[in-house]
This record gives structure tokens, C-alpha cells and sequence, in this order.
């Protein structure tokens, strides 16, 4: 295949053995796609599950929704750089050149210098790839925080080992967006030192498109608790359903407020199942009129059990929590 004179010109000659016919164009479009309908299914799910607890859409839900609109932004974009010429041969394609010519207008000046430098026109540019790994640096801390930020608030919690245990485990979740990210860091390394361009540049279109979806799966999945037991119901045979009420409270703290643990909020906004993940069920609270100080989380729960048992089998005062 032949080789265009200004490619050659800009890059030099080929390498010796470079097989100009392979690319990456349906890997690249494949991966992002099936990385965007898993977000797609797991947030559908999320509302779903909303829905059968009869809680409705909260301000959450709807910022997971503008989350998985730009993620649909990222996938289009993608597509169109590997349609583009995001991982062919550098030496065929001018495809890298003109997929980020929005961020030229700001890092060059001229701003066309940024699509003529290769043609020994005059004007300068901020160091473009250095910006670029910054960012993706800096997006990878900003993940890290929002990973272990909570962890010490809830190993502080009333809790059995085991069950901080199991939230922290649902909170790690959210690693896997981490290890996306650190890799994301190499290929755009690779992106800075390699000649072929727009080859390793399909590394960086498809990580760019896993990173928000695996995102919003692992933010969603903790929302899917309740699916996700009366699947095993299902599955099992046992009925759960619900009919005890109550209020119930839990604190870092050994203080206690009577017969109560901790609050946030008022006491008719929230129950316990509208929670994404159960933090308490240690004891029920007050039934006095008495006001709640401001530095408790208050959780309401309404609890049903049903069962197969006789009311001669049903051992006495027995609640079954979750």
C-alpha cells in the first residue's frame, strides 16, 4: 500500500516490516460498545430496583443518568476516532491529527499550527502530551479519593468485622475503575514516546470508554441488593417480603440517645432499604417525641417476613434482619 508523501514527510520513512493493512478500528468500536451497554444495563437495573422498593428517583439516580449521557458522548467519540484512523498505521493515516484539533485551539498558537507544525510552519504549542497524561493523572487520584475516602468513616461504624468487612468489599468495587485508570496512565505514556501515533492512540480511545462505564457499574451494583435477593428467592424456594416498622439508629460513637444509635436528616425522609447498602440494624430507637441532635444518622426501616413455618414451629419474637 502506498504511503502518502506528507505522512512521509512528517513521520519518515516506514519501518521495515510495519504491516500498513492491520488495524484496530472493530476491536476498538467492540470493546467500547459492550463496556457501554453493561453501564447501560446496570443502571437501568438500578432504577428498576428504585422502582420495586417503591422509593422513586433520587438525586443520585439522576446524576447517574447525566454520567451515563456522557458516557454515550465517550462512545461516539471513539467510534468516530477509530473510524478516524485511531489504531491504523500512523504511516497511513492523518486520522490522530485531526481527532483532537479542539484541544489544539487552546494549546497552540496559531491555533492551525497545531495541524501545520509538520509542515515547517511557524508558531509554538504548550507541551500537548504532557497536558494530556496530567490529566489522566489526575483522574486516577480523583478516583483514589473517591474510593478510600469512606472506608474510615465505616470501619468507625457499630458494626460486626464481618459486616464492615462486606461494605468495604462493595465499596472496592470501585477499584476496578481504579486499575482501569492506572492503565489508562501507561497507554497514554506510550501514546508520548512511540512514532506511531494513532496506532497506540487505540489503546487510549478504548480505555477512554471503559474507564466512565466500569464507573457506573460499579456505582450501581450496590443499588442491585434487593434484585439480587429475590433472584435468590426465587431461586431458593424461602418468600421475603415485608411488615415490621420501625426506627432505628446507629453512631460511631458509644454515645447513645435511650435506646438509639446514630442520624442524619429527618426521620420521615429515608428508610433503611432505601440505603444502597445496610449499615444498621443494631437496635430500635425511641418512640418519644423527643428532638434528635443534629450529629446522629437517623434510618428507618420497614421489615416483612414471611415464611413456611407453622405458628408452632415460628420461634417467639424472632425478626430476621437484612
Amino acid at each position: 500500500m502506498e504511503v502518502d508523501p506528507l505522512i512521509e514527510a512528517a513521520f519518515g520513512p516506514p519501518p521495515e516490516g510495519l504491516n500498513l493493512q492491520a488495524k484496530q478500528e472493530t476491536a476498538i468500536i467492540v470493546v467500547a460498545l459492550v463496556s457501554t451497554a453493561f453501564a447501560t444495563v446496570a443502571l437501568s437495573l438500578r432504577i428498576w430496583a428504585r422502582n420495586f422498593q417503591r422509593f422513586g428517583m433520587m438525586a443520585d439516580d439522576y446524576l447517574m443518568i447525566v454520567a451515563l449521557i456522557f458516557t454515550y458522548g465517550t462512545l461516539v467519540v471513539t467510534i468516530l476516532g477509530a473510524k478516524a484512523g485511531a489504531g491504523f498505521a500512523a504511516f497511513f493515516t492523518i486520522g490522530y491529527l485531526l481527532s483532537i484539533w479542539s484541544v489544539a485551539a487552546a494549546l497552540c498558537q496559531p491555533t492551525e499550527f497545531f495541524w501545520t507544525q509538520f509542515l515547517n510552519a511557524k508558531g509554538k504549542c504548550l507541551d500537548i502530551n504532557a497536558s494530556f497524561l496530567s490529566l489522566t493523572v489526575l483522574n486516577l487520584v480523583a478516583d483514589l479519593l473517591v474510593l478510600v475516602v469512606p472506608i474510615p468513616e465505616i470501619l468507625a461504624l457499630q458494626m460486626t468485622t464481618k459486616k464492615k468487612i462486606g461494605v468495604c468489599a462493595v465499596m472496592l468495587l470501585g477499584g476496578l475503575v481504579c486499575v482501569v485508570s492506572a492503565v489508562r496512565i501507561w497507554a497514554f505514556y506510550r501514546f508520548t514516546v512511540e512514532v506511531d501515533i494513532t496506532w497506540v492512540q487505540a489503546d487510549v480511545f478504548l480505555l477512554s470508554s471503559v474507564e466512565p462505564a466500569f464507573g457506573i457499574v460499579s456505582a450501581c451494583l450496590p443499588s442491585l441488593r434487593p434484585l439480587y435477593r429475590r433472584a435468590r428467592a426465587k431461586i431458593t424456594g424461602k418468600e421475603f417480603q415485608s411488615s415490621t416498622t420501625g426506627t432505628w439508629y446507629a453512631t460511631s460513637k458509644a454515645s447513645r440517645i435511650g435506646n438509639s444509635y446514630v442520624r442524619f436528616g429527618d426521620d420521615s425522609s429515608r428508610s433503611a432499604e432505601r440505603d444502597d447498602i445496610a449499615l444498621t440494624n443494631i437496635g430500635k430507637g425511641p418512640s418519644t417525641n423527643k428532638p434528635i441532635p443534629q450529629n446522629i444518622i437517623l434510618v428507618r426501616s420497614e421489615i416483612t417476613q414471611s415464611s413456611n413455618q407453622t405458628p408452632a414451629q415460628r420461634p417467639h419474637n424472632s425478626l430476621d434482619s437484612y
